[in-house]
């Protein structure tokens, strides 16, 4: 291999690497955890640190009289209580987005972004 091969094969390697991890860091704020039943979502950033909600599409699909209401991923010790109700969850089955804000835990709140994924 002559050093002209070399370092192009170098570079090119380099910038799929690059590539890669451009397109990782970019990748959606949500990501399916199974497609077919639910998925997670994740919150904005506050204080250095976001949190994620899993919902079921069974939930989205036969909205529940009283909606939703569950705690969030933990963070040092510390989650919050995320809800969403019946109106809200039809928002999404209908193909709307809902921002949802947390409780108040530890003097803060973090909001999601909730839409359709199946």
């Amino acid at each position: 291999m002559t050093r002209k091969d070399f370092l192009s094969t170098g570079a090119g390697g380099l910038f799929g690497i690059l590539m890669t991890s451009l397109f990782t860091r970019c990748s959606s704020s949500s990501s399916p955890s199974n497609p077919t039943t639910d998925r997670t979502f994740s919150s904005n950033s506050v204080d250095g640190h976001s949190h994620a909600v899993t919902l079921q599409k069974a939930d989205v699909e036969t909205p529940p009289a009283a909606g939703i209401n569950r705690a969030t991923s933990s963070y040092v010790s510390h989650s919050h209580n995320f809800a969403m109700t019946q109106a809200e969850l039809q928002t999404v089955l209908g193909g709307g987005s809902v921002v949802i804000t947390t409780s108040t835990t530890e003097a803060h709140e973090h909001t999601f972004t909730i839409t359709k994924w199946f």
